[in-house]
């Protein structure tokens, strides 16, 4: 009993057995890999937070509660909990109207909806989102992303709800851009972080030591560009303040510093002179409490599959450990978070050990709370627009378009669907309606399977050979029921056979069909037979009080069965005092008659050898 606790323990707390094997080469590997994701993830945690409608601390916090909680609950080392672009906006869209207590119940109810799933082991529900779905809500989601900050870049401010509202409210507000300060800043970074992303493109000579340290001074550059970018906007926007006395772009709200006491999540909220409980928080909440975290689990699962290669993935141990890191993350001002790609790619590159990375990163963002705080007010709101559209630009997925239309224009029908629904009601809509058309289509590739049909002929008789695509579940009886019935139209009193090689499973319905479909059959005198059937039809059919299901096990038992009196008779006419003493020219004789072959001559070669024998 105590050894299996103790696994169970190792299994859910990964870093016990991590750190049993923990060298000093992982510790350096891990530091240099957390320092580098963490100058990734704090510019881009509170661009997130800015994305939601939230303060820096928002972003910051959840930064922190995801590293290190995942640090000791995660699996995949390349993986680094924080806030996303897409969770941000989502957070947003449901929480714009809302006060920020409602944020951290969202955050808290998707951790609980999480670690529901990982216990119920629901991780499989994210492969019903197929990848032209997938890549459809994610381009949709950076259009949205990268159009809600141009009002940031631009210097322009206006409330709006959606896509199509923002394009209107920023073509009627571009005369009030602020051409000399928000615009020439935020064009200025843009063109920066790009810049800075290429250094890591250039190709040159590495052979000599000089070239190969020069090569890391860049890549390390180009990973840090959002810190650096942040940092120089921020000495702008200083020197501003201390000579001008205002800066000629907008700057981030102050907030509070230092780290925020740990207590529960709000679960009353008000607004104005209403008071919400948890139950009216949830309703009022809506659709975000299912969505958020799907997204979530969606976004992991898929990272984890994405930078592991050739290892099991424990999916049930990934959503519980995201489940933690929202829960602990609600009682320590965190917004709902999950993996990036962005940052695993940066992990990755940086030659990350273990997930024992997240401890430095998380520690870093907290050194970002307890000391930088009361110089977030300096950041300009056109960098952190930058820094955003930087990051979600490449997430735009063109390149799937061109193989979809060589390949399968009904992909590419789902993912324009998705795409354009996104966009003009909203993601949450638009997901669900492209993942509703999808499972639409497979059920009806499942409803209707696809049946060959063969008009087969042997040394006894013909016969037709049915054999469906598919396992035989409920959906697909009535295709099946129909064959059947135009067929014994076409070819009258033919024995039907229906080859279930394909079966991947049988349910109480569809057993109970083909029971009718078999009395029917045998009311009009005619032959219905089932081949390379499995036991659990067997079972199925015997369970519901029906034992005469006539079936085969392989081609030459049901042909002997159907045609063996014509056998017989061939037989009688030329071996009829013939003992059957050789096993092996038996078995060639049936296998030539089932395939057709005239079995003539092997009589008379049979009866010559016994003759022999005899003499």
């Amino acid at each position: 009993m105590e050894s299996r606790v103790g696994v169970l323990i190792s299994k859910r707390i990964p870093i016990i057995k991590r750190l049993q094997s923990y060298t000093k080469v992982d510790f350096v590997s891990d530091f240099i890999a957390g320092v580098t994701v963490g100058l990734t993830m704090i510019p881009q945690s509170i661009a997130y937070a800015n994305l939601a409608g939230l303060t820096p601390q928002f972003g910051l916090n959840s930064t922190f509660v995801g590293c290190i909680v995942y640090a000791i609950f995660g699996t995949i080392k390349e993986v680094s909990i924080g806030p996303t672009s897409l969770l941000s906006l989502l957070t947003f869209e449901y929480t714009r109207e809302l006060t920020p207590a409602f944020v951290l119940f969202l955050t808290f109810i998707s951790g609980i909806v999480e670690f529901l799933m990982g216990l119920l082991k629901l991780g499989f529900l994210v492969n019903f989102i197929s990848a032209p779905v997938t890549s459809g809500f994610t381009t949709a989601t950076s259009i949205i992303i990268i159009v809600s900050q141009l009002k940031g870049l631009l210097g322009v401010r206006f409330k709006s709800c959606g896509f199509l509202d923002n394009i209107f409210e920023l073509i009627i507000h571009a005369s009030e851009t602020k051409l000399a300060g928000d615009f020439a800043l935020g064009i200025f970074c843009v063109i920066f972080l790009l810049f800075l992303k290429k250094l890591n493109d250039l190709n040159f000579n590495t052979t000599t030591p000089g070239k190969q340290k020069l090569k890391k001074v860049l890549w390390f550059i180009s990973t840090g560009r959002n810190a650096i970018t942040v940092i120089i906007s921020c000495c702008i926007a200083k020197w501003f303040e201390d000579n001008h006395k205002k800066t000629p772009f907008r700057l981030s709200g102050s907030g509070t510093s230092g780290i925020p006491p740990f207590q529960l999540p709000p679960f009353t909220a008000k607004i104005g002179n209403n008071t919400f409980n948890a139950l009216e928080m949830t309703e009022e909440l809506g659709s975000a409490v299912f969505i958020v975290p799907i997204i979530a689990v969606l976004a992991n699962i898929a990272i984890a599959k994405a930078f592991t290669t050739g290892e099991t993935i424990d999916a049930t141990q990934e959503m519980l450990t995201l489940s933690l890191c929202n829960i602990f993350g609600s009682c320590l001002g965190s917004m709902p978070t999950c993996g990036a790609f962005t940052r695993s790619a940066v992990s990755s590159a940086s030659g990350v050990r273990s997930p024992i990375a997240g401890v430095f990163s998380g520690c870093l963002s907290l050194l970002a709370i307890n000391f930088l705080s009361s110089y977030f007010h300096l950041i300009p709101r056109a960098t952190l627009s930058a820094v955003l559209i930087s990051a979600v630009a490449y997430l735009i997925d063109w390149q799937i378009i061109l193989p979809l239309w060589k390949t399968n224009k009904k992909d590419l029908f789902l993912l324009i669907l998705t795409l354009v629904t996104c966009l003009g009601f909203g993601v949450e809509i638009g997901l669900f309606i492209g993942v509703t058309v999808n499972l639409a289509h497979l059920l009806y590739l499942w409803a209707h399977p696809s049946i060959k049909e063969e008009h087969c002929k042997c040394a006894g008789g013909e016969y037709v050979m049915l054999t469906p695509d598919k396992g035989l579940f409920f959906p697909a009886v009535d295709k099946l029921h129909t064959t059947i019935l135009n067929v014994t139209k076409e070819k009258i009193k033919l024995p039907v056979i229906i080859d279930c090689i394909h079966f991947t499973g049988i349910d109480y319905t569809a057993a109970k069909a083909l029971v009718t479909l078999v009395k029917q059959f045998k009311n009009d005198k005619q032959k219905l037979f089932f081949l390379n059937i499995k036991q659990e039809f067997i079972t199925i059919c015997t369970g519901i009080g029906y034992k005469e299901i006539p079936y085969f096990l392989n081609k030459d038992e049901l042909e002997s069965e159907l045609f063996g009196d014509s056998m017989k008779k061939i037989i009688n006419e030329k071996s009829v005092n013939i003992a059957v003493s050789n096993n092996k020219e038996t078995n060639k004789i049936s296998k030539e008659w089932s395939k057709g072959h005239e079995i003539i001559p092997l009589l008379n070669q049979r009866e010559k050898n016994q003759n022999n024998l005899n003499i």
